[in-house]
């Protein structure tokens, strides 16, 4: 038992075993060809501390030659056998000490810069609490199925992805999210794998165990990310393929014209370019490790990379810098009553999967509404979440617009009617068929399209709504236009304070979205945005604002918009949910989405996704970036100059195989310190 508790051990720690075993042999030979003269003796222990610090060397070295390409272990190898036959055994055993030890440190503090990830590994709990069959059992978490409901208690770590269906708490979030406050969790909210219950007991009904968690996702992600190379990484790999052969023909030619051996073995030893291949990885590493703990996950080091040459961030408006939460603000009737404009538009829209229509389809559920003056929630608003019942709510989460309000239906809300028609006309609006009569809701553009005249009263209500950041949507029952219901979607807190931030590091913003002139300009404004520049205006210049917004667009308008930036010569960053604006988030130099925890989508196909709502982490995962790419010219630039000076003190006769040896390994241990410092970015 003891026999194999020892081989486990050295199995787990072998290079530190190689390595001081090597160290101790190293000194003891010195020391004994030093204070006693035995230099056979001497010799030999060296020889010994060579072949045992270099055996696994020579062993990697072996396969780099056999697969015809030479690496930093041959060259070390090379040194190394050429110095013991040439009799510097010192130098020799010197030469594999101080690479072993370099090696063995380089594996420690990479593997630091992985402390990331494995906080993540260690966040979710190995066991669950499940109810089954009436009582409560503890199981493995990963053993969990879809739909049982896991119960946890406060203090405990949430070992599953759910949906709250009783009970009520502050959960951290931060393991995921990056949030830093605990969020309130009730009745129907979601939950993830890893983060923490702080308060009230929970039950959760289970949406993914195991292996299908969001945090099993995002490890995936961060595990491929800090494998995949970046540009820099890639290029120097490449590099290396040709330098290393040119560094072996130096070394033979400058035996060749000076006879001199120990000056072939010193050329062989600091032309390794090991901190030039080590620097941009453990920066890339480091970086994408230290943006997982914070909540921004990292697709790899070629989008962190390009991320840090970002000079435009283009945002999309609803759900980016509003918070997607559309209200019902007033409901104006133009010769109708204005319940039965509402209730109207409603029974248009039940059948419809757009956010608008479930802001208008709620409110006449609610009613009686209330018209406010500022898109205050009310009675009848959207955002009054204590009407709304536990069927409702898991409707929507699901994304079915029409089981939701039939569950409202079936918990005693008013009953809105199907209509006897239904046709969608994409990024306008509309059109069914209810009661003999025809219903258009939508834009002003789906009402020039179908030739309906707009009295001036019913546009000057509309100017009048929009110019406060208001959405109008007209009502029309056959053909003549009946009212008119303004939503409001509120601005994000965050909003103005990170363009501002984004601004003052050089970076443009610009605002791309589907609204009319009118209200994304109001928009704008509230944002407290100034000095814009309008779609095919001139400029305005002021000290603080976002540079540009472009209004009335289509998806493939924004698509076309990032192109057109693009061609102006900016590297562009476009932010959105990570679905409706697919095409411009893929056309972008680097896409980024938001709130993405737990939406499979955009956890593996965007180059950045937030994992929380959070627009205060766009500028630090751009600030990040570029500290990320300053980090890496720094590596190089230490690893050209550590070459350069090295050479020039061999050709001069001040640099020793030992000494070169000793400086190569301390630039290495440099560059990775160096790179670890993104860590605590």
């Amino acid at each position: 038992m003891k026999a194999r508790s020892i081989r486990l051990y050295y199995r787990k720690h072998r290079k530190a075993v190689v390595t001081a075993t090597s160290g101790l042999l190293y000194g003891g030979g010195w020391g004994v060809g030093y204070l006693t003269g035995l230099d056979t003796a001497s010799a030999a222990i060296l020889v010994l501390a060579t072949v045992v610090g270099g055996y696994d060397i020579a062993r990697t070295a072996y396969h780099e030659v056999t697969n015809r390409t030479l690496g930093i272990k041959t060259l070390v190898t090379l040194a190394a056998v050429g110095a013991v036959v040439i009799g510097e055994y010192w130098e020799a055993a010197a030469v594999v000490f101080l690479f072993s030890l370099g090696s063995y440190l380089e594996g420690r503090t990479m593997r630091k810069t992985r402390t990331a990830l494995q906080e993540l590994l260690e966040l979710a709990p190995d066991t669950a609490t499940v109810r089954r069959d009436g009582r409560l059992q503890e199981v493995p978490a990963r053993e969990v199925e879809p739909g049982e409901v896991v119960v946890v208690k406060p203090g405990e770590k949430i070992p599953v992805d759910g949906d709250v269906v009783d009970g009520e708490s502050a959960v951290n979030q931060a393991p995921v999210t990056g949030e830093s406050a605990p969020v309130h969790k009730a009745d129907g909210d979601e939950v993830y794998a890893g983060t923490v219950n702080r308060e009230g007991a929970l039950e959760v009904r289970t949406t993914g165990a195991g292996s299908d968690t969001t945090l099993q996702r995002i490890i995936r992600r961060v595990e491929e990310a800090q494998e995949a190379q970046s540009p820099t990484a890639s290029l120097i790999d490449r590099f290396a393929t040709y330098y290393t052969p040119a560094v072996v023909a130096l070394a033979i030619g400058a035996y060749a014209v000076t006879q001199n051996a120990i000056l072939s073995l010193t050329l062989l030893v600091i032309g390794c370019p090991g901190a030039l291949v080590i620097g941009p990885p453990v920066s890339v590493v480091s970086a994408i490790g230290n943006a997982a703990r914070s909540g921004v996950l990292l697709k790899g080091g070629e989008h962190l990379e390009r991320a840090g040459t970002i000079d435009l961030v283009a945002f999309d408006k609803t759900g980016t810098l509003t918070t997607g939460d559309p209200t019902v603000a007033d409901v104006e009737g133009f010769g109708s009553d204005d319940d039965e404009v509402l209730e109207l538009a409603a029974t248009a829209e039940k059948k419809s999967e757009h956010h608008l229509a479930d802001a208008i389809v709620e409110a006449a559920r609610e009613r009686p509404t209330t018209a406010t003056d500022g898109g205050e929630r009310t009675a009848g608003s959207r955002g009054s979440s204590t009407h709304r019942s536990d069927g409702a709510t898991a409707a929507v989460r699901e994304g079915d617009a029409t089981a939701v309000r039939e569950a409202e239906a079936n918990a005693g809300a008013r009953s809105i009617p199907d209509p006897e028609a239904f046709e969608v006309v994409a990024g306008k609006g509309v059109v069914a068929r209810a009661d003999g009569h025809e219903i258009v809701v939508g834009n002003r553009a789906l009402l020039d399209e179908r030739d309906v005249e707009i009295e001036e009263a019913v546009a000057e209500y509309v100017r009048e709504r929009e110019e406060r950041g208001e959405t109008a949507v007209h009502v029309v029952r056959d053909g003549t236009v009946v009212g008119v219901i303004a939503i409001r979607d509120e601005l994000r807190a965050a909003a103005p304070a990170v363009v501002a931030d984004l601004r003052a590091a050089g970076i443009e913003t610009v605002m791309l979205t589907g609204d009319n002139e009118r209200t994304a300009a109001a928009v704008a404004r509230e944002a407290g945005f100034t000095g814009l520049r309008k779609r095919g205006g001139d400029a305005a210049t002021q000290e603080v604002g976002i540079d540009d917004y472009r209004a009335e667009l289509l998806p493939e308008d924004k698509q076309t918009a990032v192109e057109a930036y693009q061609a102006d010569g900016h590297v562009v960053a476009m932010v959105g949910d990570g679905i409706n604006d697919a095409p411009s988030l893929a056309t972008a130099d680097v896409g980024i989405a938001m709130g993405a925890a737990g939406t499979d989508t955009a956890i593996e196909t965007a180059d950045v996704a937030l994992m929380a709502d959070d627009l205060e982490r766009i500028p630090y995962a751009v600030s990040l970036s570029k500290a990320t790419r300053w980090n890496v010219l720094e590596n190089v630039g230490l690893a050209v100059v550590t070459v350069t000076v090295l050479l020039a003190g061999v050709l001069t006769s001040y640099v020793t195989l030992a000494t070169g040896m000793l400086v190569h390994e301390a630039s290495v241990l440099a560059v990775i310190l160096n790179g670890m410092r993104l860590l605590r970015y």
